[in-house]
């Protein structure tokens, strides 16, 4: 093996660094990540098997092997997922070697565009996408195995088969997702035989010979989804097959359409986003400096490649043969097959979270496509060196930006989780949280849901799932029927099922920079502020589930994923006031709002100074309750009906006194409230 050739793997680990492995030391557990290691860590490998039985249970098989191994560490996840997405591209660099091995540039080209494909974010999601780039290593490897077995006459090409064919059948058997990928094996094969000087006819023999016991794996498997499978429609129908049976004429215009909007969106939208210039409002200066730092690495890192093996990588260029368009030609072929699985069941490839996943099948077909092309094009060799360096330097800008906003969004959890400790120590098994919907893209509230029974109910390991949070604006008039009390919610987590009610309610909301806060069925009920689904869901919330003596917020979190507690700010102050004001301790949340103003922070609700206002009040300390009323009603008029009630309340339950009546008097003056 040539220098040249050993180095592309080293290349390829550098460009998987900068463009997912900078900040992973940063980074924790997104969307389905979260509740997959509560399920492992509470039930075990049952839980996962479980949890897998109607969701690619032989994909699940892995799981069980690699869960126990690294446990609930965030970064050896991150690495994981670091390794499996870097030896994919060096696996389709070695397959695409072994197709047309005079011809290095399409193997090193293909190779970075599938490592750097700008149209799927999810790498940061590494519990799902490693096992899910582990399984397209295991069809890669199966195919070089195959092609190896193929041109190798030695004694081992049969155990090359062999694996080759157990790797292939696995892959079909563990996820659909690169099933009919499968089908581009043949192809391979007719490729392979190019150089063999054979005969159209006796190619084409030796390709279906070799091709034989892979297409009966392929039988095997197609029959056991189709027949044996009970649960591979369990999530996605396969609309397509219905509407065929039913109207074939549009069914077939229909797929015309979605197989143009699909290529459209996986070809052009996404390679184009690279083009897009960053919000630098978003992005800020020291990330923006960085995101720079590390597009420059990558220019120079895949540009001094290039022209250090310029003439290795051009000369094939020169020679006249139709082999670029074979490239393309299979590219397109493995578009068409990758996309067989979205079309079928009408779900089609976005390129938003979490819809980006279905770009998946489409990545092998886009990177040769692009490599075939740009061999194709009548080109000097510097500028398609230039056009590659370019493309995939910009391309890890981008995923690194990515990276970037994972950061920003595990940081945007962990405060949640700290704030949601300080304010609810414990709580009533079978509680549903009612959330509006948090300002981020990679959790969801089902994501939410299995860290807050990790950390509230570690010690449960029954199948009866103690508590369920939920986005109201989400779920209203699909799992939640209604919000009123009464209305039954039961929820099939797959390792674990929620049964419980909306009588059972704890609202809250959560809107950084603002504090976490537990909404007031009696002001909250009908505070603009809100969106309309928490002003509801505010009726159904009670304090009564909420326990005050629980679990210290530092002892209850894991360090492994959360740190040390927080520096304690206006936040920490606030949740314990709240606290406080729940056990009628008003004493104490004075004290606490004294502890709290003097941090020179400030509010960013204006409803985090009702709790100091009640308990001023309730201090006799009027006139600061009157000075923080009339900061609240200088913020915005939106929140003068939420102080009518707040000092109606008051006025009820403070005991008489002049002082009282005069400060009551000038609130509901200023305020025009009618008792």
């Amino acid at each position: 093996m040539r220098i040249r050739d050993i180095s592309v793997p080293f290349l390829l680990l550098g460009i998987t660094i900068l463009a997912y492995g900078l900040l992973i030391p940063t980074l924790g557990f997104f969307w389905d990540d979260f509740p997959l290691s509560w399920i492992y860590d509470t039930y075990g490998g049952e839980g996962l098997q479980r949890y897998f039985a109607t969701n690619r249970p032989y994909w699940g098989l892995l799981f069980r092997l690699t869960m126990p191994m690294l446990g609930a560490s965030p970064l050896a996840w991150q690495l994981f997922g670091l390794f499996w997405r870097w030896l994919s591209a060096v696996l389709l660099w070695m397959l695409l070697r072994q197709i047309w091995r005079g011809k290095p540039q399409v193997a090193l080209w293909a190779s970075l565009f599938f490592l750097v494909y700008p149209g799927f974010q999810q790498q940061h999601i590494p519990i799902i996408y490693g096992h899910l780039f582990l399984v397209f290593c295991c069809y890669l490897l199966s195919v070089t195995l195959n092609l190896v077995a193929i041109t190798n006459r030695s004694r081992w090409r049969w155990a090359a088969h062999i694996l080759a064919l157990a790797l292939g059948l696995y892959q079909m058997l563990a996820m659909e997702y690169f099933f009919l990928l499968e089908l581009l094996r043949p192809f391979a094969i007719w490729l392979v035989f190019a150089g063999e000087g054979l005969t159209a006819r006796a190619r084409l023999k030796q390709t279906v010979l070799n091709w034989l016991p892979y297409l009966a794996a392929f039988g095997a498997a197609f029959i056991w989804r189709a027949f044996f499978f009970n649960f591979q429609t369990e999530n996605y129908q396969m609309v397509f097959l219905e509407q065929l049976r039913q109207e074939p004429g549009a069914a077939l215009v229909q797929l015309l359409a979605n197989i143009g909007k699909s290529l459209y969106v996986v070809i052009i939208q996404a390679w184009g986003m690279v083009f897009r210039l960053p919000d630098m409002a978003v992005l800020g200066r020291k990330t923006a400096i960085l995101t720079a730092a590390v597009t420059l690495a990558a220019l120079l890192l895949v540009s001094g490649y290039l022209v250090l093996w310029r003439r290795g990588l051009g000369d094939a260029l020169n020679q006249k043969s139709r082999w670029a368009l074979d490239v393309v030609g299979l590219g397109l072929l493995a578009l068409l097959l990758g996309g067989g699985p979205s079309w079928s069941i009408e779900v089609l490839p976005g390129l938003i979270f979490a819809l980006d996943r279905f770009t998946l099948p489409f990545l092998l077909g886009v990177s040769l496509l692009l490599a075939g092309l740009l061999a194709w094009v009548p080109l000097h060799s510097w500028l398609r060196f230039a056009l590659v360096g370019i493309l995939v330097s910009l391309a890890v800008s981008q995923h690194f930006q990515v990276s970037n906003a994972y950061r920003r969004e595990w940081q945007t959890q962990q405060r949640f989780f700290w704030q949601l400790a300080w304010r609810i120590p414990e709580l009533e098994p079978g509680t549903i949280l009612l959330v509006n919907e948090l300002p981020v893209r990679y959790y969801t509230d089902n994501s939410l849901t299995a860290p807050l029974n990790w950390y509230w109910a570690g010690e449960n390991h029954t199948q009866a799932m103690p508590y369920l949070l939920y986005y109201p604006q989400q779920r209203l008039g699909k799992n939640l029927e209604a919000l009123e009390p009464g209305v039954s919610v039961v929820v099939n987590y797959l390792a674990a099922q929620f049964e419980g009610s909306t009588s059972q309610v704890v609202a809250l909301t959560y809107q950084p920079p603002a504090c976490l806060r537990v909404l007031d069925p009696g002001v909250d009920f009908d505070n603009k502020m809100l969106p309309e689904e928490m002003q509801a869901a505010a009726l159904l919330s009670s304090t009564q589930w909420i326990g005050a003596d629980g679990m210290a917020a530092v002892d209850r979190l894991p360090a492994i994923l959360y740190g040390e507690e927080p520096p304690y700010g206006w936040c920490y102050y606030f949740a314990q006031a709240e606290l406080a004001r729940q056990q009628g301790e008003w004493d104490q949340v004075a004290a606490l709002g004294e502890q709290a103003f003097a941090l020179g922070d400030y509010p960013n609700d204006p409803a985090e100074r009702l709790v100091f206002i009640e308990g001023y009040a309730h201090t006799g300390a009027w006139e600061r309750a009157e000075q923080l009323s009339a900061e609240v009603q200088g913020i915005t008029p939106k929140m003068e009906p939420v102080l009518c009630r707040l000092w109606t309340r008051i006025a009820a339950a403070t005991p008489a006194s002049p002082e009282k009546d005069a400060a009551v008097e000038r609130i509901f003056s200023a305020l025009s409230c009618t008792e």
